[in-house]
């Protein structure tokens, strides 16, 4: 019965998503595994949509999540590299569809992926159907914490700094979910953008380092900043 009421779980969530974007189905190679796998099929449209749309609620119509972005792969890449993995429950920040989260389900850990997203949210629950006994999926907007009183060792993040407007409310976010001692994880792709977070976040009283993923794809290293408070 408890199989059964998954599925049909699964398949409400698959029938939300339809009514809102075109699908396809694949697979993805996650934590090393071949997953099924989830995702938009024309993302781009999804972005003209929020821009012809001009409405306040931007986090909503935020379309950025629909598409599957290298530092997800990287980040995924690297948590293979974590030892004792499976020891840490972790927190994923921006979650988007669920790659990096999912990898780090796959290879144990229990992981708690958010996103402020909606329309993000559905999506990583049915992409994260086959490890749900790990996966736990919340809303989360970086700049209303009042009802989030969770703290994790391992805090991750792929392709969420981006945007400079956004670190301010990144920062505060990151010192709250974080417990003493803990480490924050940051995949992007080596944009100028990730340049100033380094310097930023420094500046902000954390310490950071890198370390570069190549993914083989013939294009630039995917980057991971590694964030602790002294």
């Amino acid at each position: 019965m408890l199989i059964e009421a998954d599925a049909l779980e699964s398949l409400k969530l698959l029938k939300r998503l339809e009514r809102k974007v075109e699908l396809e189905h694949s697979h993805a190679t996650i934590a090393g595994q071949n997953y099924p796998w989830v995702k938009v099929l024309n993302p781009d449209r999804l972005l003209e949509e929020a821009l012809k749309g001009n409405q306040p609620e931007v986090v909503e119509l935020d379309p950025f999540w629909a598409a599957t972005w290298r530092a997800a792969q990287g980040l995924d890449a690297f948590l293979g590299r974590i030892p004792n993995l499976e020891q840490y429950p972790i927190l994923e920040l921006g979650g988007g569809s669920g790659r990096a989260g999912i990898s780090a389900a796959l290879r144990g850990a229990r992981v708690c992926i958010t996103d402020a997203s909606s329309m993000a949210l559905i999506m990583c629950r049915y992409n994260a159907r086959f490890v749900r006994d790990r996966v736990e999926v919340r809303k989360l907007d970086w700049s209303k914490l009042q009802q989030f009183r969770e703290r994790f060792p391992i805090v991750i993040g792929s392709d969420i700094v981006y945007n400079p407007s956004l670190y301010p409310i990144l920062e505060p976010c990151m010192r709250q979910v974080l417990t003493e001692g803990g480490v924050v994880y940051l995949s992007e792709p080596q944009r100028h953008t990730g340049d100033r977070f380094e310097r930023w976040i420094r500046m902000a009283g954390w310490k950071c380092d890198s370390e570069l993923i190549d993914l083989q794809d013939g294009q630039r290293e995917i980057r991971i900043f590694r964030c602790r408070l002294p």
